[in-house]
């Protein structure tokens, strides 16, 4: 049977996003609900009261030094979070609407005294949500905030809980018996790893990859189908297998990166889950034209030009375009595609767009993502965005743990199925994920932690972030206009992106010198 405030939850409609909390018709509505509930358990009470007393009273005799100690009512400790009283927890994150639609909501159902306030983010600005301000900025707002809860960059969290600055969480899971046997592995031992073998901050998000393979193509063609733990060189080499194959007049590809792909793209995917770099750990040294990249853009070059990568135009439109028109232009989804990578999110794609497209259940299976030899068998895309951590100056703790305990609970992984936005997953296992085979792939994913760490904090460095944009930028300057044979001069384009890459490097390094000596 459905809890009563899952019922709840679809019905309450007022809330004033940002104000921190529900309008006064609803909070009076689950007051009332709360008090006829408490109605009915204290009659209960009563009756079972009445019938110890007597009890108690016929063995006096028996029990006479016993009794009184027995009647003597116990002191109750107070909850952490009063139903009479407000509660007010000031929270962290990047997006105040974003956070009470996805976690204040329901939690306000749940404990209806409680008010949100919220502490600037850091790097925030009018027109821009930037998640990774770098480590003094936000080591500095974390310091100078009232925050009782607060969103942490994965990359962050080492620092920060060497520091001191955040509360372990360990003591607490032990004495409330918060057990993670639910959770994805890959998450909860990498965030410990990032905390040094503790656990300062709990991960409610992740993104996973996936190889989805169309069944009947291979079985059509005569081609074996795709396995766990493939290479990309081995799956590149399987893909080519298509080539020249038709079906209803047009090509059939082995491999295909969605509905609006380009080769620059496609290098940027393949790359990141295989850990490849486009400058050295110090940023201090470009390495875009090396063998590891050479290798992949020949590779990836080969196969447009042949024509078993997908060779489908980007799409162009201006104001709005329908989805089913997007679908309709994605070689997986309309059956030509043998093969394609994607994140977790392409799961509701197929479910949308797939039978009505020709592209049936039982056509189509999910494997784990392929990667690099030195690498076979794991996932090396996995991203964890963030964790929920609680500051060490935190002035309501144990209130800000209650919530990170509801963050982390079954409940609010169906919700967060039921509501999905962008390509996470909950980490605790939703019911709904469970019950779906093709999920659990990215449940069981493996990871090595260290390069999810060492990927994070490339990402989550502004500086490299610096190079990153002007060498992809470049790249699609300088591949948008490839003819239909999709001839591209990789040596060249390499020596290209390499001096772009250098050129960034350059002025991050002046930047930074200017800097220093502006504030020696």
């Amino acid at each position: 049977m459905k809890d009563d405030r899952d019922r709840w939850e679809r019905t309450l409609s007022d809330l004033p996003l940002g104000s921190g909390g529900f309008g006064t018709p609803t909070i009076k509505k689950v007051k009332e609900r709360i008090k006829m509930l408490e109605r009915r358990a204290r009659r209960r009470r009563r009756a079972a009261a009445a019938s110890v007393v007597a009890l108690l009273i016929a063995g006096a005799a028996v029990f006479r030094g016993e009794l009184s100690e027995l009647l003597t009512r116990e002191e109750t400790a107070k909850p952490v979070i009063s139903e009479t009283e407000t509660t007010t927890l000031n929270i962290m994150y990047w997006d105040n609407a974003g956070f009470m639609s996805m976690y204040g909501q329901p939690f306000i159902i749940r404990h209806p005294s409680v008010r949100f306030e919220y502490s600037e983010y850091p790097g925030k600005s009018a027109n821009l949500y930037n998640l990774t301000p770098g480590i003094d900025a936000f080591k500095a707002q974390l310091q100078k905030s009232q925050a009782d809860l607060v969103q942490v960059p994965l990359a962050y969290l080492s620092e920060l809980s060497a520091a001191g600055l955040l509360k372990p969480l360990d003591t607490w899971m032990k004495r409330d018996k918060v057990s993670d046997d639910s959770w994805q592995t890959a998450v909860k031992q990498t965030v410990r790893d990032a905390g040094g073998g503790e656990l300062y901050g709990f991960a409610p998000e992740f993104t996973g990859y996936a190889l989805y393979y169309n069944r009947k193509l291979f079985r059509e063609n005569g081609v074996a189908e795709p396995t766990d733990g493939m290479t990309w060189d081995e799956i590149m080499n399987l893909a080519a297998r298509f080539q020249g194959m038709q079906k209803n007049g047009k090509p059939v590809y082995g491999l295909s990166f969605g509905y609006n792909s380009t080769i620059w793209f496609e290098a940027h995917s393949i790359a990141s889950s295989q850990g490849l770099r486009l400058a050295d750990a110090k940023l201090q040294e470009a390495t875009v034209d090396t063998p590891a990249w050479t290798t992949l853009w020949t590779k990836l070059a080969a196969g447009h030009r042949e024509g078993w990568i997908s060779n489908e135009p980007a799409l162009k439109w201006k104001g709005s375009v329908e989805m089913k028109q997007l679908y309709a232009r994605d070689p997986f989804l309309n059956g030509r595609s043998a093969l394609t990578y994607s994140s977790s999110a392409y799961l509701n794609n197929i479910s949308q767009a797939g039978t009505g497209m020709g592209l049936g259940d039982e056509d189509w299976g999910v494997l784990a993502p392929p990667t690099d030899e030195g690498s076979r068998g794991t996932d090396g895309a996995f991203e964890i965005p963030f964790v929920f951590a609680i500051p060490e100056q935190a002035a309501n703790a144990d209130a800000a743990w209650e919530l990170l305990k509801y963050i982390m609970s079954p409940s609010q992984a169906n919700r967060s199925v039921r509501l999905p936005h962008g390509d996470v997953l909950p980490t605790v296992a939703a019911d709904a994920a469970a019950d779906d085979s093709r999920s659990s792939v990215f449940y069981r994913a493996a990871v090595d932690s260290s390069r999810v760490l060492d990927a994070a904090a490339r990402n989550s460095d502004p500086a490299y972030q610096k190079v990153v944009n002007a060498v992809w930028t470049a790249a699609n300057d300088k591949t948008k206009d490839l003819g239909d044979d999709r001839g591209l001069d990789v040596p060249a384009l390499l020596k290209t992106l390499q001096a772009e890459a250098e050129q960034a490097i350059r002025a991050v390094a002046a930047d930074g010198q200017a800097k220093t000596e502006a504030n020696p």
